[in-house]
């Protein structure tokens, strides 16, 4: 598979058999940079591929994945070592290009946006889960210790470029944590992308990137409705998330694997509150072909939270509407999610019934 898809007005997503050409990206951008400065997942250096492809960028910075780097005040010393790299450049000279997962497309977006009031912006991601999910929407954000993503801003991508070269060999830890975003998007999504969700007998690498173009349609569909989070419909994407977040937080989980066991927890807190009838077809899959545990089972390999605990992730979290008040989506069935403001007193009530913290 390689096309291009302009899902919308600012944001072209290509898929492509491999690492692009300076002039590919510069097709994909509608121009041609007199510099292009790429901000890398310095792990990449060991793929053959991306060695060979780095090499020829003079402008290239190396990064250490992970929430470290994006900390907001190690970023005046980032912005010092990329300004003696770039040198004198304007806005409409440079483009920056970010090769790497979700926290390395987050520092990049953030800063791309702000050089100049921002520069032209490429993603490259290097995670499936990052080409399905942070990779679009043009959210970026930086940490505030523990605090995750307090600081951001709004700066889509002008192309993100979707390589499967940077996927292939991937530890299954990964293909499971993107089957854990491409759950949640079928289920909001319903339809086709769920039917097909549905028939995979396992979530492996093809299966994966085949149903990316129509997981990431899904979401700019949502994305589409709020760009900029006014008027909530981007918080649908929140499915799942809030115990997903502190389930990632505590147990040191990767982000898409949080999530489907937050989704577990969210189709059975939406039947118990009479919401959605039957869930027991969608509850297979995600403890089947997707991986994820029920409760008990993950209770008894990972160890309970404790409830006080559970409540201080929460508090922390940008779910929460005020102190006592966050707003959670649930289901109705596959394709129908809503939102509903619930105390935070339910909330871990239901956490507590269902097994995931104790008292």
């Amino acid at each position: 598979m390689e096309s291009t898809f302009q899902w919308n007005a600012k944001t072209k997503v290509e898929f492509l058999k491999k690492l692009p050409s300076r002039e590919r990206m510069a097709e994909s951008l509608g121009f041609k940079p007199e510099k292009f400065v790429v901000i890398y997942d310095k792990r990449l250096a060991k793929h053959e591929g991306f060695a060979k492809w780095i090499g020829d960028f003079t402008m290239a910075y190396p990064v250490g994945a992970g929430e470290r780097l994006k900390e907001v005040v190690d970023l005046p010393s980032h912005l010092k070592k990329l300004m003696k790299i770039m040198g004198p450049f304007s806005s409409k000279s440079l483009a920056l290009v970010s090769v790497g997962g979700g926290s390395v497309g987050d520092f990049a977006g953030f800063v791309a946006s702000v050089l100049k009031r921002g520069v032209p912006f490429i993603q490259i991601p290097s995670t499936l889960l990052a080409a399905m999910d942070s990779a679009h929407g043009g959210k970026t954000a930086l940490n505030m210790g523990e605090v995750k993503n307090q600081i951001g801003t709004f700066y889509p991508a002008d192309s993100v470029m979707i390589v499967k070269s940077l996927f292939e060999g991937l530890p299954a830890l990964q293909l499971q944590s993107a089957g854990g975003e491409l759950a949640k998007m079928a289920l909001l999504e319903g339809g086709t992308l769920y039917d097909k969700f549905k028939a995979a007998l396992r979530l492996d690498f093809e299966t994966i990137w085949n149903l990316l173009p129509e997981a990431i349609e899904a979401k700019y569909k949502v994305v589409e409705r709020d760009p900029f989070e006014k008027n909530g419909e981007r918080q649908m994407l929140n499915l799942g998330h809030s115990l997903g977040h502190a389930l990632e937080s505590y147990y040191g989980l990767a982000h898409g694997v949080a999530v489907g066991q937050g989704l577990i927890f969210a189709a059975q807190w939406s039947a118990h509150q009479g919401y959605w009838r039957d869930p027991r077809e969608a509850l297979e899959l995600l403890q089947g072909s997707a991986g994820f545990l029920p409760a008990k089972e993950f209770v008894k390999k990972h160890r309970a939270m404790s409830r006080s605990k559970l409540s201080r992730y929460i508090s922390e979290d940008k779910k929460l509407t005020d102190t006592r008040h966050l707003t959670f989506v649930f289901l109705e069935g596959v394709g129908k999610p809503f939102r509903k403001v619930v105390t935070l007193e339910s909330f871990l009530t239901e956490t507590q019934r269902q097994g995931w913290t104790y008292v």
